[in-house]
């Protein structure tokens, strides 16, 4: 059975219109090449986004934490280093401190050793070598005669004729090192009596 076609029929009739061929355009834009391709898609669930989100600010936490643990390590150091320093010198001076009242020991038993001349001569080689001891020590000798009196950095044990306020004589030599004094020099001062 057959069915007629009405096309056929209504273009053979006279006064009907004739449609037009139907023209299909493709507006979508996959494929185009004249277009910036588009972006992806997110497909990974929120959760996951959070997840990765709390991650990255746990590690830059982590890392601050790393940095500050490390600077607090290297001023530890520097602490430690500059206590140690510190302690070793202590010690330092303080040994050079008995050197010094071992040579005045010394001092003492060659101004007494007059009457035996080889005695004081041996006495007062021991003194030089002590003396060299502490100048390879950095210790510098401090005998202010002559200058004014400085109670910062000398100690007045007498008082003696002589012009007032100048040092008269040195009883005991002072010593420094490094812009400290082992022993500040022991002096008789000036009361005055004498005019220069």
């Amino acid at each position: 059975m057959s069915i007629p076609k009405q096309a056929d029929h209504a273009a053979s009739e006279p006064g009907r219109h004739q449609k037009a061929p139907v023209s299909i355009v493709d507006r979508r834009r996959v494929g185009r090449d004249d277009e910036a391709p588009s972006a992806e898609p997110n497909l990974k669930p929120s959760y996951v986004e959070q997840l990765e989100e709390r991650v990255r600010k746990a590690e830059a936490t982590l890392k601050a934490k790393v940095e500050a643990l490390e600077e607090e390590a290297r001023r530890s150091r520097e602490r430690v280093e500059r206590d140690l320093a510190l302690r070793f010198e202590e010690k330092e001076r303080a040994l050079l401190q008995e050197v010094l009242d071992l040579l005045d020991d010394v001092d003492r038993a060659a101004t007494m050793a007059r009457q035996d001349p080889s005695v004081a001569e041996g006495l007062r080689v021991i003194i030089a070598r002590g003396e060299q001891f502490l100048k390879h020590h950095a210790c510098e000798k401090v005998v202010p005669d002559g200058a004014p009196f400085d109670p910062a950095s000398m100690e007045a044990v007498a008082v003696q004729p002589g012009p007032s306020g100048t040092v008269v004589s040195v009883l005991q030599a002072g010593y420094r090192r490094g812009g400290h004094f082992l022993r500040v020099p022991r002096v008789a001062v000036g009361d005055g009596s004498a005019v220069v």
